[in-house]
């Protein structure tokens, strides 16, 4: 389970906080459109789940923050699989700071999201093959 994918992103004025920060909501939108690009690397994307009645929803998301962002501040978001559960799919993601056009530590901001495949009726549904395939986990 080593795919990972990079993002990246600048902080725009419209997304500071009163402290002249990015607010906290910005980073799980970020978090989000990442996780979505991580799946579209692998061929994946949540209409296409969908149009085989398939959803991955968020059980669950810790974000620890660590340093603040600025306006105009580049990231890079890497995002990877930490964990291929029966029904679930545990993101580890790191958001770093770009400077020269490189990605430097520390990180300023981890997040660990839990999805969770979802069928019609609402329960939970086993992860589908193709993806365990293309994140390297045979079988369930």
């Amino acid at each position: 389970m080593s795919h990972v994918h990079v993002s990246r992103f600048r902080a725009r004025s419209y997304e500071m906080d009163s402290y002249r920060h990015l607010n906290n909501g910005v980073y799980v939108s970020w978090f989000e459109q990442a996780r979505l690009e991580w799946l579209q690397s692998l061929g994946f994307s949540y209409d296409g789940f969908a149009d085989r009645k398939e959803w991955m929803v968020v059980a669950r998301t810790e974000v620890d923050f660590r340093a603040p962002l600025h306006q105009d501040d580049e990231i890079a978001l890497e995002t990877r699989v930490e964990r291929l559960g029966r029904t679930s799919v545990t993101f580890r993601q790191r958001m770093r700071g770009v400077h020269d056009g490189r990605a430097v530590e520390p990180a300023l901001c981890e997040a660990l999201t839990v999805m969770v495949f979802t069928g019609p009726e609402g329960g939970s549904i086993p992860v589908p093959q193709d993806v365990r395939e293309a994140v390297g986990v045979v079988g369930g």
